[in-house]
């Protein structure tokens, strides 16, 4: 378990060039990092408990996991008739196929997925000095220095939900309240991102959590509370929202006009561009990490790039059945979490409840954001939809609990005191 915590642990701090070991590892890891190498260790570690009879390998049979592993068998087939082979795309999703025995071994219990799951949220809290620190440095948006702006507010829209589950389950006060702190620092640190979708994302998960706690009123109160903050306080957020709705960058210097009308354009070519990539190769797709070279041919720009949303991009680059059992792997992964989110009952259930509705919420947000940006290889997304399965199988422990406890016999002549009662 301390290996997988010591993982997320270090997880804000990917890009940074001391946990770089290497081009790639055996020509199938590529940009081999040190959290790749606790990820293999990890597994080495979970083969050896599958071997010796470990009950959680039953989790690998779950929904997830075996779409999990046809997506990947599809992925690799594609990249090998496509003549791309194991490159950095099919090489993330190995990767990703061996960090899937090692959580769902290493979360063992209810009390090892709360420790994983509140390390993922503080993780991202206290890499927050660090980035502020990077983003004075630069002069530019929070994330650089640490990781692409829009990548990192995706990320942290995920982890949102997490931080007010948490306050909300705290029954001393001064421990709700830092939880409310870390969600509040979290919810800054997407604003300091300067990302449209970023926020777009974060109003998602936000209205959708607080409507399922408290109510159609309580959501809209967010809601506009989100918007109007980002209107009224100015911030780059604030700006680059407005100047793309109205359209006027007329108060911004010459390079930042530059910018955004180029954004604009790139995403609105690059939309259409998916589209017809689609179109022309429903089935085998034009090949992983083909999008970005073959860009510039649909839409007539001079710059090529990736497709800008995760969605269009698997489904151009790897056909329309690929894409479809990654829909398929959110749909399940979304289905446990709600199952779990409905539990009653004993004190441990409700907090298992309180956290899948934080984890639902946050991947809701984060498929929100993951139409503005190509969000598919990040690690977040994988382990949010890893841990799904650990929340399923422990929500059906507790119905199965519930199932099981005997109802309360009938009371005795002794019990009501010895007296049966007399006819009227």
């Amino acid at each position: 378990m301390w290996l997988l915590l010591l993982m997320i642990a270090i997880m804000p701090y990917e890009q940074s060039p001391y946990l770089y070991l290497g081009s790639n590892l055996f020509g199938i890891f590529p940009d081999f990092t040190a959290i790749k190498l606790l990820g293999l260790l990890g597994f080495a570690w979970a083969g050896l408990r599958m071997a010796s009879g470990d009950a959680t390998v039953a989790r690998l049979g779950s929904r997830q996991a075996r779409l999990y592993f046809l997506f990947l068998l599809g992925v690799a087939a594609l990249g090998v008739l496509h003549g791309t082979g194991f490159g950095y795309g099919i090489g993330r999703y190995i990767a990703y196929a061996v960090f899937l025995p090692f959580v769902v071994v290493a979360v063992r219990t209810q009390a090892d997925l709360e420790r994983a799951l509140k390390w993922l949220v503080l993780s991202y809290v206290a890499v927050f000095p660090y980035a502020v620190r990077q983003m004075l440095r630069y002069g530019e948006r929070l994330g650089i220095g640490v990781y692409e702006s829009n990548y990192l507010a995706t990320i942290l829209v995920l982890v949102v939900p997490l931080a007010f589950a948490f306050a909300m389950q705290q029954r001393v006060p001064a421990r709700r309240w830092l939880w409310m702190g870390a969600g509040l620092t979290l919810v800054v640190m997407i604003i300091l991102t300067g990302s449209r979708g970023g926020f777009v994302g974060l109003v998602a998960a936000g209205v959708l959590f607080v409507y399922r706690r408290r109510g159609l009123g309580a959501a809209v109160g967010v809601l506009a509370l989100l918007v109007i903050t980002v209107i009224a306080v100015p911030t780059e957020l604030s700006n680059r929202a407005l100047s793309t709705i109205t359209g006027d960058v007329s108060g911004r210097s010459s390079a930042e006009q530059t910018e955004l009308k180029v954004s604009n354009a790139a995403h609105v070519g690059l939309f259409w561009a998916a589209l017809r990539m689609i179109a022309e190769n429903p089935v085998m797709g034009v090949g992983p990490l083909n999008f970005k070279d073959l860009s510039t041919t649909y839409t007539g720009l001079s710059t090529a790039n990736i497709a800008h949303n995760m969605f269009l991009e698997i489904g151009a680059e790897m056909g329309l059945p690929v894409l479809v059992i990654f829909i398929l792997i959110l749909t399940s992964t979304f289905h446990d979490l709600g199952l779990a989110a409905r539990l009653r009952g004993t004190p441990p259930a409700q907090n298992l409840a309180g956290w899948a509705q934080g984890l639902r919420s946050g991947l809701a947000g984060y498929v929100v954001s993951g139409c503005f940006i190509s969000a598919e290889y990040e690690k977040i997304l994988w382990i949010a939809v890893f841990m799904s399965i650990i929340v399923g199988d422990l929500a059906r422990r507790h119905r199965a609990a519930i199932v099981a406890e005997p109802e309360a016999p009938e009371p005795s002549v002794q019990d009501m005191g010895g007296v049966l009662p007399q006819p009227s």
